[in-house]
Formats: C-alpha cells, structure tokens, sequence
C-alpha cells in the first residue's frame, strides 16, 4: 500500500538535512526581519584601518563576546552561491530589524555550534552574528580557517522620526490640542 502523500512529504522534511533550509534567504519563523537602513543609520566598522570589507581573515569575535553578547545567528553552507555582499546586506538589515541589536558579524568559515538544529555542531559555514552591544577591536580574536570577515556597528538616530511627528498631530488652524 503506497505511502499517502503527506505522511511521505512529512517523512522527506523530517530527514532531509536542515542545512538546506538555511541557505534561502527568505524570511524564517523566529528570524529577525529584513529592515533596510534609512538615511539615519550609519555602519562603521570597529576595526582599525586598513581592514575593510572581508579583508580581516582569521579575525572573529571571542567566544566570551559571543556568549554575553551574541542576540542571533544564522549560517549558510560555504556553497552558497549568494555574494558575500548580497549576504552582509541582509545581516546587516537582519540586525536593524531586531530589537536591541547593536552590530553584526559575518565570516566564512564560522563554525556552528553544538546542538544547532540538533546536530553536533562544528559544521563550518558562512555565519552572520548579531550583537546587543557595539563590538570593539579588542573583542576579536584570531581563529584558524576564518575568513572573508566583515564587523560593523549599527546606529540609526530617531531625527527623521522626529522631524514627521512634529508635522502631525499640533495645534493647526482648525485642528484641536491634544
């Protein structure tokens, strides 16, 4: 007797290895939003000249920063075909979406860690770290096997929100105080 087709779909989605999922960049249940930054954001990076854009092989945030710090992350197989800048992009919007995120990471060659979606972790990937607090160019360390790094601390000031809600709401000829 054949299988009926939802219990075969559920059986191809429980073993089908999740690594897979992780490659789309689609928004996924639990992941902050894609936000693209405004006028009145600005991104620097914490580290010293002349490290640029994935120019800071080997550098990564300490394990201490990642374990006080770390609010997020996600990884994508090294195959992935995506631009690395395509990808600090998202992570970088990832972070603007999400409450209290301060700065973002983003290397190849970033291992998972233990128990990521209930494998043992250790699985090297293309990683996009989100912090709650700015990272500092001692918060990193060296580590073998990273690279293509990128750092940048997010700030976005509140004065556009500001300039519309003085527009709005006031006291206008034939409008009422509040």
């Amino acid at each position: 007797m054949p299988l009926p087709t939802t219990l075969l779909t559920f059986c191809t989605l429980l073993f089908t290895p999740r690594t897979y999922a992780l490659a789309l960049n689609i928004p996924r249940a639990g992941a902050p939003p894609y936000t693209p930054l405004t006028s009145s954001c600005t991104l620097t990076s914490p580290l010293s000249a002349p490290a640029t854009n994935y120019s800071t092989p080997l550098l990564i945030p300490s394990s201490s920063v990642r374990a006080s710090s770390l609010l997020y992350q996600t990884y994508f197989p090294l195959s992935d075909t995506t631009s690395m800048a395509e990808r600090w992009e998202g992570c970088v919007q990832q972070c603007n979406g999400l409450a209290g995120c301060r700065a973002a990471f983003m290397a190849d060659g970033v291992k998972t860690p233990k128990k990521w979606y209930g494998t043992a972790g250790g699985k090297k990937g293309r990683g996009c770290l989100l912090f709650d607090r700015e990272l500092m160019e001692g918060d990193f360390v060296e580590k073998k096997g990273v690279e293509k790094g990128t750092a940048g601390n997010l700030e976005c000031s509140s004065e556009e929100s500001e300039e519309e809600d003085e527009g709005h709401g006031g006291n206008e000829e034939g409008g009422e105080e509040r």
